[in-house]
C-alpha cells in the first residue's frame, strides 16, 4: 500500500521557504490553519511579480519583515496584491519596511495609481480580537436563534469581561427569542448584570428625534462613551445556529468617527506622495462613520430670535472636520465592508477636491475589481 504524500496546501511550502522554518513554526502557533493557507496560496501569486522587479532583493527582504512584525496588516497588502495579479493587471509591490511609502501600485485604465491599505484593527490587537470572539463563539455556536450577533468592543473592556459578556448574550438570545422580537436590538453591557437594551435600533440608521427626545441621547451618550461592549442582535429569517461577528476594541481600531479621521490622516501625510493619484483602502469601518470621516460629522443647526428666542429653523448638516474638506492629496477612499443593510460593499468615495481626482471609468473599475 502506497503511501499518501502531502499536499504543498499541507506543508505551507512557499511560505515556509520565503519566511524560514524557524519564522514559520513561531508563526504557525498563533495564526489559524486556513489563513496560514490562504496566504500560501497569495504568495504564490505575489512572489512572481516580486521576480521581475529590479529591486527585487530588497522588496522581497521588506516583505519578510513586515509579516515578521506586522503580520496582519502585511494579509491585506498580500492579498491584494495578488487580488490584483489575478486580474492580470500590473501591479508594482512596495513594502518599504521600515520606510514609509504606498503599499502597491497598480495600473488602473491608462495610469498607475499609489493604493495605501488599512485596516479596523493593527496586527497585535487582532490576536486580542480573535481571543475574544473565538471564546464566544466556542461557547454560543450551537445556540439555534433568528438573530446574528455582533459585538463591538469598547477601550475599557477586559479579558475578565469576557465570561459575564458570554452570559449577558445568552440570557438576551434566550429572552428575546421567547418575547419573538423580530426587529434589531442594541444592548450595551457595562459590567457583570449591568447592560440595558436599545429596541428597533441597528447601531447605523439614527432615529430622526435621536438629538431632541432626552432619553434616546442619553442612552445614545452610554453607547459611545460608558459601555464596555456593544451588541447588536440583528434578526434574520430563519432560525439557525448562531452566527457571530465581532470589531474593536476601540482603542485599536475605528470605534468612532474622529479615530477613522485620524488614522486616514496619518496614513495621508506618512504614506502617500504629493503629486500622484493615491487611494486608501479602509477596511471594517462603519459605513455611517466613514461617510461623516470624509465628509465632516452631521450636526444639529438651530437657529434663534436673538430677541425673542423663539426657534426659527433647525436642520441637519456637517461641520469641517472631513478628511476631503483639507486633504488634496487624497483622490479616493475605497470603502471595503458592510453598508447600512448589513450587505458587503466596495465603494470608492472620491475626493471632490483631490489634485489627481479619478475619472468614472477608474472609479468603476476600482469598485469592480
Amino acid at each position: 500500500m502506497k503511501n499518501k504524500m502531502p499536499s504543498c496546501r499541507d506543508n505551507y511550502f512557499t511560505l515556509k521557504e520565503f519566511l524560514g522554518v524557524k519564522c514559520f513554526e513561531d508563526m504557525k502557533n498563533n495564526v489559524e490553519p486556513e489563513r496560514l493557507s490562504k496566504l500560501d496560496d497569495e504568495l504564490n501569486v505575489v512572489l512572481p511579480i516580486l521576480e521581475n522587479d529590479p529591486k527585487i532583493e530588497r522588496k522581497q527582504e521588506g516583505l519578510r519583515n513586515k509579516l515578521k512584525s506586522e503580520f496582519y496588516d502585511t494579509l491585506l497588502e498580500i492579498e491584494w496584491a495578488a487580488y490584483f495579479g489575478k486580474k492580470n493587471r500590473p501591479v508594482i509591490i512596495e513594502p518599504d519596511f521600515p520606510d514609509k511609502g504606498p503599499d502597491l501600485k497598480v495600473k488602473v485604465k491608462d495610469r498607475w495609481i499609489n493604493f495605501e491599505i488599512t485596516s479596523r484593527g493593527l496586527s497585535k490587537e487582532k490576536q486580542e480580537l480573535d481571543m475574544y470572539f473565538k471564546g464566544i463563539n466556542s461557547r454560543i455556536k450551537k445556540i439555534k436563534t433568528r438573530f446574528s450577533i455582533h459585538i463591538e468592543f469598547k477601550e475599557n473592556f477586559s479579558k475578565d469581561d469576557l465570561f459575564p459578556l458570554i452570559k449577558t448574550i445568552k440570557k438576551r438570545i434566550t429572552d428575546f427569542e421567547k418575547k419573538r422580537i423580530s426587529k434589531p436590538v442594541t444592548t450595551c453591557y457595562f459590567s457583570s448584570g449591568n447592560s440595558k437594551d436599545w429596541y428597533d435600533f441597528d447601531l447605523i440608521n439614527e432615529f430622526e428625534d435621536l438629538y431632541t427626545d432626552p432619553k434616546k441621547s442619553e442612552l445614545f451618550d452610554l453607547i459611545m462613551h460608558t459601555a464596555k461592549a456593544v451588541i447588536l442582535f440583528h434578526p434574520r429569517d430563519n432560525l439557525d445556529y448562531a452566527s457571530v461577528s465581532c470589531g474593536g476594541p476601540a482603542r485599536i481600531g475605528f470605534g468612532d468617527i474622529d479615530r477613522i479621521t485620524s488614522k486616514l490622516h496619518k496614513k495621508q501625510n506618512r504614506q502617500l506622495p504629493k503629486n500622484e493619484p493615491n487611494v486608501v483602502i479602509l477596511y471594517n469601518a462603519p459605513m455611517f462613520d466613514t461617510v461623516c470621516a470624509l465628509y465632516g460629522k452631521l450636526q444639529l443647526t438651530i437657529l434663534k430670535n436673538s430677541k425673542t428666542g423663539e426657534i426659527i429653523d433647525e436642520y441637519l448638516n456637517r461641520d469641517n472636520s472631513g478628511l476631503f474638506q483639507s486633504s488634496t492629496r487624497v483622490s479616493a477612499v475605497l470603502f471595503v465592508g458592510y453598508d447600512e443593510d448589513h450587505e458587503f460593499k466596495r465603494k470608492v468615495f472620491p475626493n471632490p477636491k483631490a489634485k489627481n481626482p479619478l475619472c468614472e471609468e477608474e472609479i468603476k473599475i476600482i469598485e469592480g475589481m
